[in-house]
């Protein structure tokens, strides 16, 4: 049996015990399973006749709590992936891959907190090519974020854009035009930077409630909103925005 089969029961056992000792009563598996279930729960985006979720999972944390855990972490990561697995089917969602938990470090991040960044290894298709009886499609669903049909949202259409100040892509405007957009180098993102300095898949825009959230995704050389790095942080109209050389300013209209 998995350390995180039975969350709720055989959990506790591992936890008073020697994780409990190693966490300093700080992190605990626990926590850090709970916050894996949230951010599949946050992340879903809903098909036609599936519900799917990311299957790769980034874990932040203090660097003396990632310390704590070192002996330990790929045991941890396996424990916590099978988890994921389980998860998903007692929810009935859909993993895009053979789901992954890594850990890294974050020195923002203070004593005894941590952060969840997830990806899907590969995007979930645009449409279903035929139905159950192989007739085709009339009407296929764009894939959206959950989060993007909330009462809040419709009721508060956000115009927002990157403006490009500084860096290689200098002068672009890109319009944000889903409540979930992927930056970074990589020609398969929302936004495609053509920064050497950004990673693949650097971060991500949500918007939430009327308001876009920008999350670092475990980016080599981190996100920064008017000069300070983040690891989530909700943008104001005129927030600069920097990730690797370029600079933008988020704008809304």
């Amino acid at each position: 049996m998995g350390v995180f089969s039975g969350l709720e029961g055989s959990l506790e056992k591992y936890v008073d015990g020697f994780f409990k000792d190693n966490f300093g009563g700080r992190v605990q598996p626990v926590d850090i399973a709970k916050r894996l279930a949230r951010e599949m729960r946050d992340c879903r985006r809903v098909s036609i006749s599936n519900i799917y979720v990311p299957n790769l999972y980034t874990v932040f944390l203090n660097p003396d709590d990632s310390e704590n855990i070192t002996t330990f972490s790929s045991m941890l990561a396996k424990e916590l992936g099978e988890y994921v697995t389980k998860k998903a089917a007692e929810k009935r969602y859909t993993l895009t891959g053979p789901p992954s938990v890594k850990f890294e470090q974050d020195q923002a991040l203070p004593a005894g907190e941590l952060r969840v960044a997830s990806e899907f290894s590969e995007a979930p298709p645009e449409k279903e090519q035929t139905a159950p009886e192989d007739k085709p499609i009339e009407h296929t669903q764009r894939f959206r974020p959950v989060k993007e049909y909330t009462r809040a949202e419709a009721s508060s259409p956000v115009n927002g854009f990157l403006q490009v100040k500084e860096g290689p892509d200098q002068g672009k405007v890109f319009q944000l035009k889903a409540a979930s957009l992927v930056l970074g180098r990589h020609e398969g993102c929302d936004i495609v930077l053509n920064d050497s300095s950004v990673s693949r898949r650097h971060a991500r825009l949500e918007l939430h409630r009327g308001r876009y959230h920008i999350v670092d995704l475990g980016s080599t050389n981190g996100t920064k909103v008017n000069g300070s790095r983040v690891g989530t942080k909700a943008l104001e109209p005129g927030d600069t925005v920097i990730i690797g050389t370029t600079t933008c300013t988020f704008k809304v209209e």
